[in-house]
């Protein structure tokens, strides 16, 4: 009978199996019930909203199957729900929209169908929310951006279709912003260059069109701006330039025309620069020889013209240097011999003359013996 006063059940990280006991609804002080990781199957039992104290529930990491039973909504005192990597069945039940001290909701990896309730835009105390791989369908629901509190939003890797609401750009709070992976349609949101505290925006494998917003020069917190694989169109706006925390830049495959903004070279602490698979045409900047932190440069697939800066050759931490298919012309430049961190180099497929520093031949993966071009 002593165990009618259990705070704390914490079995997590064992290889227990079966179904969880419904007895355990009868634990009525229970406050923390961690079950996670352990080879449990069966339902959750509707017994478990019976347990009005509880403030922490991990069931994440089983074999768990069905529907996730509605009752867990009256749960009034829940603070972190993880429930993640389950092969659950059934839609997210719009319950769970009652838990007005819910900080915490993790169902990633679940195999949940279904809509995003709108109800769950009543979780005024929630700070991380990540629905991300599971196979939920339907528009991002707008009540969405009434979550003031919320610091990540992740919603990857599922089949979302519309448009991203503008009213996300309320979420002032917000650091990770991740809805790669959908199937999501029309324009970024200005409204999206609000989102003061942002540190990570990926946007990446949808179908979204349109103009990159220059807004999104306004993120001064923004570390990853991943905007790959969509069919955007228009210019690479220089705003982006103004992005002083930015770490990686990715902008591949996409419909991108115009030249590469020389404002990108004002960029830091960037790492990683992927323009490759678009349509950008001119010179590539000289200002590019400014990032001194870069470690991949990948301007292949583009119609850039001219010759290649010497400057490129500061670039002393790079290890990737992709400038395959373009119309670069011109002698390779003696300065970049000083690249001697390069790991990979591609250069085919333009029209280069004269000689080849010496060490190119020596990376680890380099094309630079096609060129039929002889050592410097």
């Amino acid at each position: 009978g002593q165990l009618d006063q259990l705070k704390t059940l914490n079995l997590a990280k064992n290889p227990f199996t079966g179904a969880i006991p419904p007895q355990l609804g009868q634990l009525t002080q229970l406050q923390t019930l961690n079950l996670n990781t352990n080879q449990l199957t069966g339902t959750i039992p509707p017994q478990l909203g019976q347990l009005v104290q509880l403030q922490f529930l991990f069931l994440n990491a089983n074999q768990l199957t069905g529907a996730i039973p509605p009752q867990l909504g009256q749960l009034d005192q829940l603070k972190t729900l993880n429930l993640a990597k389950n092969p659950f069945t059934g839609t997210i039940p719009p319950q769970l929209g009652q838990l007005a001290q819910l900080k915490t909701l993790n169902l990633n990896t679940s195999q949940l169908t279904g809509t995003i309730p709108p109800q769950l835009g009543q979780l005024a105390q929630l700070q991380f929310l990540f629905l991300n791989a599971n196979q939920l369908t339907g528009a991002i629901p707008p009540q969405l951006g009434q979550l003031d509190q919320l610091k990540t939003l992740n919603l990857a890797k599922n089949p979302f279709t519309g448009a991203i609401p503008p009213q996300l750009g309320q979420l002032t709070q917000l650091q990770t912003l991740n809805l790669n992976t959908n199937q999501l349609t029309g324009t970024i949101p200005p409204q999206l260059g609000q989102l003061a505290q942002l540190q990570t925006l990926n946007l990446s494998a949808n179908q979204l069109t349109g103009a990159i917003p220059p807004q999104l020069g306004q993120l001064t917190q923004l570390k990853i701006l991943n905007l790959a694989k969509n069919p955007f169109t228009g210019a690479i706006p220089p705003q982006l330039g103004q992005l002083a925390q930015l770490q990686t830049l990715n902008l591949n495959t996409n419909q991108l025309t115009g030249a590469i903004p020389p404002q990108l070279g004002q960029l830091a602490q960037l790492q990683f620069l992927f323009l490759s698979a678009n349509q950008l045409t001119g010179a590539i900047p000289p200002q590019l020889g400014q990032l001194t932190q870069l470690k991949t440069l990948n301007l292949a697939k583009n119609q850039l013209t001219g010759a290649i800066p010497p400057e490129l050759g500061q670039l002393t931490q790079l290890q990737t240097l992709n400038l395959r298919v373009n119309q670069l012309t011109g002698l390779i430049p003696s300065d970049l011999s000083q690249l001697t961190q390069l790991e990979r180099l591609y250069v085919r497929f333009n029209q280069l003359k004269g000689c080849v520093p010496d060490n190119w031949f020596h990376t680890h993966r380099t094309d630079v013996t096609y060129l039929g071009l002889p050592p410097c």
